[in-house]
């Protein structure tokens, strides 16, 4: 249904005035192929010419034009911006990359904002560029990812993986079924991750949950041996090596959707992952994690070099690291008597 024209097939701008408002983030990409006469002026980051630096000048340009987009596109609210980020990069054949990201708190989605922004940096790079050279092609422009209203886009597949292939042998019984929602833990986690995700699985070992209550979830069985969480991680990559994945092991009691939220608003396609920080330790928790792509070769890497553990493996590596702020809160139940205090 197109909401743009009434029911005279007149146009008309959408009415928000109902909706509640919520954070919204959205991320778009342009790209514009630059011709080989500009690689003489390439410095540092940036091309330098007469008229200036042409990145700077883009990100300038890209950041006013997201301010504006409503100025431009007919039907298009006027959003409160709340942050704008311009990233720009340049590949060995002068191919240069935009990629424009925009938040807000608002009443609706904020992807034409971005898509505006990152076409106009490509627009102002052939302009600053033009008196070298005209041969240059803007190529596509497109969204990859946007959150915060009914729909979920990233420009790949998101999948869940709850970790549940452990023992619990301090537990003395099967965290994954422990119940502090009046449901199976790894049920409970499911259908927050159902809310976000394509597909939810358990990772665990062969029949691991056959003849219990959670038996109908599917499962992805660790295809490696006696590598803890990282078996499962690998193994998740393995199967769809091109998803998203968010990783959530069976023992956080106090999982909840703020936290799944707070990954997908920092996504960043650039980082092998955004994860949250130690509350105690400034390390980055590898076990409440939403992992690109990017993470398999640094896990293959690190396993083949007889490194196990997820904590010492995101260790320098580019992670996006959040502050576990508001209603996330990470602590994982191993024991009886811990269980007993958040009953309690």
């Amino acid at each position: 249904m197109l909401t743009h024209i009434d029911k005279n097939n007149m146009p008309s701008m959408v009415d928000v005035s109902e909706k509640d408002s919520s954070t919204r983030v959205a991320i778009a990409q342009s790209t514009i192929q630059l011709p080989e006469s500009m690689r003489e002026y390439f410095i540092g980051e940036d091309f330098i010419i007469k008229k200036g630096p042409v990145f700077q000048t883009a990100i300038i340009a890209a950041t006013m034009a997201v301010k504006k987009t409503h100025e431009t596109i007919p039907m298009c609210h006027q959003v409160p911006i709340e942050s704008c980020k311009v990233n720009i990069k340049t590949d060995s054949a002068l191919k240069v990359t935009v990629e424009c990201r925009v938040k807000t708190s608002y009443k609706t989605g904020i992807e034409m904002e971005a898509l505006h922004g990152a076409m106009v940096a490509c627009l102002t790079i052939y302009d600053m560029c033009k008196a070298v050279s005209h041969e240059m092609v803007i190529g596509e422009a497109k969204l990859l990812f946007k959150s915060g209203g009914k729909s979920l886009v990233l420009n790949r597949p998101l999948r869940g993986l709850i970790l549940t292939g452990g023992k619990s042998q301090r537990m003395k019984s099967d965290k994954a079924l422990i119940e502090y929602h009046d449901v199976p833990h790894a049920r409970f986690i499911k259908n927050i991750l159902d809310e976000f995700c394509d597909e939810v699985f358990l990772s665990a070992r062969e029949d691991q949950w056959k003849g219990t209550s959670i038996e109908d979830i599917p499962t992805i069985e660790d295809s490696l041996e006696s590598t803890g969480p990282t078996a499962g991680i690998l193994s998740a990559f393995e199967k769809y090596p091109d998803s998203n994945w968010i990783v959530v092991a069976c023992d956080l009691a106090y999982f909840n959707r703020e936290t799944v939220s707070k990954l997908i608003e920092n996504y960043n396609e650039g980082s092998i992952a955004t994860a949250f920080k130690n509350i105690d330790k400034d390390f980055a928790e590898p076990l409440c994690t939403l992992y690109t792509p990017r993470a398999y070769d640094v896990f293959k890497k690190a396993l083949d070099e007889d490194v196990k553990c997820p904590v010492r493996i995101l260790k320098n590596q580019n992670v996006v690291a959040l502050g576990q702020e508001g209603s996330v809160n990470l602590a994982n139940i191993n024991t009886i008597e811990e269980f007993n205090e958040v009953k309690a």
